[in-house]
């Protein structure tokens, strides 16, 4: 089973518009095998921001959760 994508509020600007892994942060304009890797939940008060999020080739086979803490 595949991780869900970090919260909306652990990415960066880059990784919130699509630029940018949401697991490592390399960017994926010059990327080969850009992958989406899920929806990203998060809110702001009653405002939604989940957003469609996208990965590298690389961390689309494993993900690199290192960069990012657990929220419980």
């Amino acid at each position: 089973m595949r991780p869900e994508p970090p919260p909306v509020r652990q990415l960066s600007k880059a990784q919130y518009d699509g630029w940018a892994c949401c697991w490592c942060g390399k960017g994926l304009l010059d990327a080969k095998g850009t992958v989406s890797a899920g929806i990203s939940r998060g809110s702001s008060g009653v405002h939604v921001l989940d957003i469609e999020v996208y990965a590298c080739a690389d961390c689309a086979v494993t993900p690199e959760r290192s960069n990012f803490q657990e929220e419980r």
